[in-house]
């Protein structure tokens, strides 16, 4: 079961949620590496708003789509679709949409930030066709950075009963003061019955690889299926008992410490929250990050549309003394290599 937190509680730096934090983000056996955040004001309206984006924008012109695509970020500005490689061949089962959503110019003293961190310093690029996406999806982004502060000051207090060493507020700190976040809204095109159900191996991983985010925290909104079919992209009727029974194996799965898998369904009028490599590493392993995928449903016409905030902190921030999250960064790449 996934923990949720009352944003009513999260608000009182006084609050004691410590058993709350240990449950959903603790080094131990169940934990999730996960929460819910319930009662997030303005939230449920801007979610609504903001995931219809995701087909609206799959919809473009190819023309106008190529217009999006930053090869000088390697596609982590603007759009991105088949660029990406799961299980050993180029993704399309999604797209991407990369921005920051603090600063649509670069925000750094250093001039030559963007040449030495392209997918960090780039700056944003919007489909000039849908006019209003800009300003809905940077309010929504620093709306769930705002929560995400929240939350981290609680883990900041967890982890300072678990190790008194650690500097207090670190994790809040390096979300306070980073100037990369990166949003990623995502799209999920309809797939067929065949690639929604499980690999001969026994992966699930239709729609999503299985990984693990290398933020400190990312945010994490509920999925929207919508009816591609229909230009106005509404959302399916879930009382169809067919759509119900597609929609029943899908969606997010988390793998816990003892090697199990869990489906998590967000509630729409939920943000839920993850805990990211980073934050394991900066904490001493207090805080548990988790592997976790998605897997497909396959409908007539069917996509999924979700938004991901990926809260990193700056690339030369200290994880450990004299280790930075760029250091980091490359070790995950090197790794990767090696694999």
């Amino acid at each position: 079961m996934v923990v949720v937190l009352d944003y009513n509680k999260l608000v009182d730096p006084d609050c004691d949620l410590y058993q709350y934090i240990d449950d959903a983000f603790g080094n131990k056996p169940g934990a999730l590496g996960a929460c819910f955040v319930s009662n997030v004001p303005g939230f449920p309206e801007l979610r609504e708003k903001c995931l219809r984006y995701g087909s609206q924008l799959a919809a473009l012109s190819q023309s106008e789509l190529d217009s999006m695509v930053d090869l000088e970020s390697c596609y982590m500005f603007g759009w991105s679709h088949g660029k990406e490689i799961m299980n050993g061949k180029a993704d399309f089962a999604k797209g991407s949409f990369y921005f920051n959503p603090l600063h649509d110019v670069p925000a750094s003293e250093d001039p030559e930030f963007a040449a030495k961190f392209v997918e960090y310093g780039r700056p944003n690029i919007w489909p000039p066709s849908l006019p209003q996406m800009k300003h809905d999806l940077m309010e929504l982004g620093q709306l769930i950075i705002k929560v995400g502060k929240l939350v981290a000051l609680h883990c900041d207090k967890y982890i300072s009963k678990k190790h008194p060493d650690l500097p207090p507020n670190f994790l809040q700190s390096m979300i306070e003061q980073s100037m990369i976040p990166k949003s990623r809204l995502l799209h999920y095109f309809p797939i067929s019955k065949e690639d929604a159900e499980p690999t001969p191996d026994g992966s699930m991983d239709s729609w999503c690889g299985l990984h693990i985010d290398h933020s400190v925290l990312t945010g994490l909104t509920s999925a929207m299926y919508n009816d591609e079919s229909d230009p106005s992209f509404p959302q399916v009727d879930t009382s169809n008992k067919d759509i119900q029974d597609a929609l029943k194996d899908a969606g997010l799965y988390i793998k816990d410490k003892d090697e199990k898998f869990t489906q998590v369904k967000i509630p729409k009028e939920y943000l839920a929250f993850q805990i990211g490599e980073a934050a394991q590493v900066a904490s001493k392993e207090a805080l548990l990050a988790t592997p976790h995928l998605v897997r497909g449903a396959a409908y007539p016409n069917m996509s999924r549309n979700t938004l991901a905030l990926f809260m990193q902190p700056n690339v030369d921030q200290e994880l450990m003394p004299g280790y930075t999250f760029h250091d980091f960064t490359k070790d995950i790449m090197a790794r990767h290599y090696e694999q």
